[in-house]
């Protein structure tokens, strides 16, 4: 499935698509919240919730 397709998705309440694109953002988020050498599972739900937050502030040209 697309990102695209996915992002429509959830935008239209889709959890399942919002789920699976959290999925494929996965990777870069456990990136940004390795702090110090260290997983911080903090700063890996606050990107999570700014990833859900962003989606409704998002549009596609």
């Amino acid at each position: 499935m697309s990102l695209k397709k996915l992002y429509l998705d959830s935008l239209c309440g889709d959890r399942g698509a919002l789920e699976i694109l959290i999925m494929r953002f996965h990777p870069l988020l456990v990136k940004v919240s390795f702090r110090y050498g260290y997983f911080d599972e903090d700063c890996y739900q606050e990107c999570v919730i700014a990833m859900i937050k962003s989606i409704k502030k998002f549009s596609i040209r």
